[in-house]
């Protein structure tokens, strides 16, 4: 599924007092099964966790998993986050989400953690993959996208 994402307001400050670097850090994405999004106000993992919970479910591991191919780049004035998001098995069981949370897993705690982006999976409601795979696919433009014109 692609959907629109959203950059968290305070990822500029998590960018300009180097607690985030996109372009060396380990970049990860975790599901929520609910969240009360505030994308002024939320700046690390234990904001949206305090806001949220985590799914849990078959194949998913709290956390969840590190994107691989990540780039940070710019053209034509706007900076891009890329990366492949890796699938979830639902083999045996099922997995429920309803959000995807990007964010930099480098600092080592949900306290310290920026976080970057945010996904609503389906407009609120239950995304569901029983005995499958749970799969994410970011836009063409990537994970989350910047203008800096």
């Amino acid at each position: 599924m692609a959907v629109t994402s959203k950059a968290y307001s305070k990822l500029a400050d998590s960018l300009a007092t180097k607690k985030a670097n996109l372009s060396s850090d380990t970049i990860k994405c975790m599901l929520l099964a609910s969240y009360t999004e505030n994308q002024d106000a939320h700046q690390f993992v234990a904001d949206v966790k305090s806001a949220g919970a985590e799914a849990s479910g078959t194949g998913y591991t709290a956390g969840g998993v590190t994107l691989t191919g990540v780039t940070w780049s710019q053209a034509s004035g706007v900076w891009a986050l890329k990366g492949t998001v890796p699938a979830w098995s639902t083999t045996g069981g099922s997995l429920t989400a309803r959000w995807a949370v990007f964010y930099d897993a480098t600092p080592g705690s949900d306290a310290t953690n920026p976080v970057i982006a945010y996904w609503n999976l389906n407009g609120n409601a239950d995304v569901t993959s029983s005995n499958g795979t749970f799969t994410l696919t970011p836009a063409t433009e990537g994970i989350v996208t910047f203008d800096a014109v």
